[in-house]
């Protein structure tokens, strides 16, 4: 599998499906040599390079109605919508921790990619000397704006990896993949309408017009994104995984049974595309272990 990326879509609560995806990966033993992700893409993909089956499953579904997790009260008064702290502290330190001497220990290339709040533009960090360098790169990959705080890094105000670049792609090209896997949390012919909000934006984020025109753009930049997909699937350059169907899971979703079988969804999907996926990469399938 030299010379192939796996690509980690976002999607906030939506990304359950993607953890499905990633256990099924786990259980055919198939771990990519260059692995990117942006917001939950990140998240999901640290854990999966960690090789902690059952990890995110843990996160997502078993923790996802917690009262620290999502909070409409937080958010009202402190512009926080997810516990950021206990997301990136308190569940990878101590409710389900998070291993980073095996991540340290991988032999792929992990990507994650944020937002620079000041340009707008993409940046991706794929060195982390310390498990706090990791949590924080991930945490700002997932600071969506009006609902979490700006998270400064190496002298760079960063915000969630889906502004600039939701679907990240570019970076797996440019490192010279030739062949992409690519999961998707929204289903196919879905397309991104324009931002709503962009008074509040520019009211909230003044001091960041980089910030803000990239959130304007963010509908384009992914639909875009997604014509560039399909044209690579054609040439078979590219192999995606995503929902058959609109999700009724939304990316803010708390409901247990809800996340529980979008989980199930997705290592169902993969399942089904295994043979397909197998013949794409060129590798052998294997007999997978017994599922959550």
């Amino acid at each position: 599998m030299e010379q192939t990326g796996l690509i980690l879509e976002g999607g906030g609560m939506r990304g359950a499906y993607t953890a499905g995806v990633l256990d099924f990966f786990h259980d055919q033993d198939l771990f990519f040599p260059y692995v990117v992700g942006s917001s939950a893409g990140a998240c999901n993909g640290s854990s999966y390079m960690a090789k902690q089956r059952g990890r995110n499953y843990k996160v997502l579904v078993e923790y996802g109605d917690h009262p620290e997790y999502i909070s409409y009260t937080r958010a009202l008064r402190k512009k926080e919508l997810f516990g950021m702290d206990f997301l990136f502290d308190t569940l990878p330190n101590k409710l389900v921790p998070f291993d980073y001497k095996e991540f340290m220990v991988k032999n792929s290339k992990f990507v994650v990619s944020a937002t620079d709040a000041n340009s707008g533009e993409a940046v991706y960090y794929d060195r982390f000397a310390t498990k706090q360098d990791l949590m924080t790169v991930v945490r700002a990959s997932s600071s969506i704006p009006m609902f979490a705080p700006l998270v400064t890094y190496n002298g760079r105000n960063l915000m969630d990896g889906g502004i600039a670049d939701p679907i990240p792609i570019l970076p797996s090209i440019r490192e010279g993949n030739t062949k992409h896997v690519v999961v998707l949390t929204r289903n196919e012919g879905y397309l991104k309408k324009p931002f709503k909000f962009g008074w509040l934006m520019k009211r909230m984020y003044k001091d960041y017009p980089g910030l803000v025109r990239s959130v304007e753009n963010r509908s384009m930049i992914y639909n875009n994104t997604i014509e560039t997909l399909t044209e690579m699937e054609r040439r078979n350059e590219v192999f995606i995984i995503r929902p058959n169907q609109p999700l009724e899971v939304s990316r803010i979703e708390r409901n247990k049974e809800k996340l529980a079988a979008l989980y199930h969804q997705g290592y169902q999907d993969a399942e089904q595309l295994g043979d397909k996926l197998f013949a794409f990469l060129n590798v052998q399938k294997q007999i997978p272990h017994a599922q959550l």
